[in-house]
């Protein structure tokens, strides 16, 4: 069904990773890699895109809300039956992560509910005063499947947080058996040590984020990998520079067989990969800045006060007057003037 919408639930900007960029192939990669352990059982030619929307959830204190809901990656699968895939790409534990998949796939298939309602009010054919006419559909007729597949790309830590609903809850062995549970899907770099099920460039990304934090463990997949890693076409430099934020400079590009390829054994020898050397740890505390920044404003927006926000982000109060004080300069929410105003501010500095 072209007219098929599938989604995902409403995220924060601070919450996104910059997912995998290049389109389908390497889409295609993550879903039969994580999912099938390296067996293609998606098939090339048998994904198509899926759109966003933005869905109504009601009423809420009172108040209208209204939640766009955007999927980092979101296809339709038509292989021997037809699913829905959705990829979440994760640069942090998302602690709440469970609720969020939930929500996103209770809302594609109330979605697909309201078009086979709308199909069936169209055409007349269920009959007044049925329970098929009452519940906008006939007996028998079924869903398409809705797979949510969360990727954790955090370079710090494996994955924390809960893996299933009943992770989330206080309850006692008397009730558990009377909840329903749901399970996610999750993939981490961090609890697989090699990564051959993997045939793109995401293979080096997750190599890079599993051992970023041992120089010498990198090294030692680099040469085990020495051909790959010596020839890396500029989109797998991408990923591993927006992901990984290791940076491959443009010196150590390579023209091979008339195509653009970068050496990135070559640069990491030279020690000129800004990532995991000085760079990286630069880089962490720019990203974290920024990321704090934005909750900041969130709340600023809020009308709350600086003792509150700093309470709420268990954050030190000096700090958070800070970023009020940059807020209140740069006159806006704007992330990247606040973090420029704040490199000039004295660190002690607080808000007047």
């Amino acid at each position: 069904n072209s007219d098929l919408t599938i989604v995902d639930l409403d995220l924060e900007p601070e919450e996104y990773a910059i997912a995998v960029k290049k389109g389908n192939t390497e889409l295609l990669d993550q879903v039969n890699g994580a999912l099938f352990q390296g067996r293609q059982v998606v098939k090339p030619g048998e994904l198509e895109p899926a759109d966003a929307q933005v869905a109504y959830l009601g009423k809420e204190a009172g108040a209208r809300e209204t939640f766009k809901t955007i999927a980092d990656k979101a296809r339709m699968w038509k292989g021997r039956v037809i699913h829905i895939l959705m990829v979440e790409q994760q640069a942090y534990v998302d602690y709440r992560m469970v609720l969020r998949n939930m929500l996103s796939e209770s809302l594609s298939y109330h979605k697909q509910w309201k078009q086979k309602k709308t199909s069936h009010g169209r055409a007349g054919d269920l009959k007044a005063g049925t329970d098929e006419y009452f519940s906008g559909m006939a007996k028998g007729e079924k869903f398409i499947p809705v797979v949510t597949l969360v990727v954790h790309c955090g370079r710090e830590r494996p994955w924390d947080g809960a893996r299933c609903l009943h992770d989330l809850l206080d309850m006692d062995g008397q009730v558990a058996g009377f909840v329903t549970n749901y399970r996610m899907n999750l993939y981490d770099c961090h609890e697989h040590d090699t990564f051959d099920e993997y045939r793109t460039g995401l293979r080096q990304l997750f190599e890079t984020l599993r051992y970023g934090g041992d120089k010498e463990g990198l090294k030692r997949v680099m040469e085990e990998n020495r051909e790959a890693y010596s020839s890396i076409d500029r989109d797998t430099r991408e990923l591993l520079e927006v992901v990984a934020k290791v940076r491959i400079p443009e010196e150590y590009k390579v023209m091979k067989d008339g195509t653009e390829k970068f050496e990135v054994c070559k640069a990491f020898e030279d020690y000129r990969l800004e990532g995991k050397l000085e760079g990286r740890l630069e880089g962490e505390r720019i990203g974290k800045q920024e990321q704090l920044v934005q909750m900041v404003c969130k709340k600023i927006l809020k009308n709350k006060p600086a003792e509150t926000i700093a309470e709420e982000l268990e954050q030190d109060l000096p700090e958070i007057e800070r970023v009020i004080a940059a807020q209140k300069e740069v006159g806006s929410c704007d992330v990247g003037r606040i973090c420029e105003v704040l490199a000039k501010l004295p660190v002690q500095e607080a808000a007047v």
